[in-house]
């Protein structure tokens, strides 16, 4: 069983079903205004990567 259909040519490209599944953690929880963290954006939080 030789299934490609979810691998794709170049391994730094998502696949479809990698962009669908992003597409839906991305919007989820848009509709709910009292939804945690709806407020911030990845912009508005700490950077406590760099020291």
């Amino acid at each position: 069983m030789d299934d490609n259909t979810s691998k794709p040519e170049d391994a730094t490209k998502p696949t479809d079903e990698q962009r669908e599944m992003q597409a839906e953690l991305d919007h989820q929880n848009e509709d709910d205004p009292n939804a945690p963290g709806l407020h911030q954006s990845r912009n508005d939080l700490a950077d406590e990567s760099r020291r």
